[in-house]
């Protein structure tokens, strides 16, 4: 894949839904790192994060998208750079929290790849 967003944890609804953190976010959204593959990803993110054990563990599964299907689950990306990861992104909803329903989560989950994040 080229240049897409990855999401730690790959895939799944679950995964794919809002954090009681994330939802309080303006615009809420889930995090995202724009990145060439699953594996630059999750190296990111380990780097990023050098003590997020359970964060690690999550990385070893990807969930990977290209912006073109994100938007056709109905969804956007929205920058939200961080001094540890600046090419993170949310991915977010018109509708808001709202959008975040099971319906379009699997429409969004839809827009993605699992793969390995070694």
């Amino acid at each position: 894949m080229a240049v897409g967003f990855h999401r730690i944890g790959g895939a799944s609804i679950e995964n794919l839904r809002l954090k009681p953190r994330e939802a309080t976010l303006i615009p809420p959204g889930i995090s995202v790192v724009e990145a060439s593959s699953a594996s630059e990803a999750a190296s990111q993110f380990r780097i990023a994060f050098p003590r997020a054990t359970k964060l690690h563990k999550r990385a070893e599964l990807i969930g990977s998208a290209t912006i073109d299907a994100i938007r056709m689950a109905g969804f956007d990306v929205y920058p939200a750079p961080s001094t540890a990861l600046p090419n993170h992104s949310r991915i977010i909803h018109p509708d808001g929290v709202a959008g975040f329903n099971d319906e379009n989560l699997a429409r969004l989950m839809g827009a993605f790849v699992n793969t390995s994040g070694h």
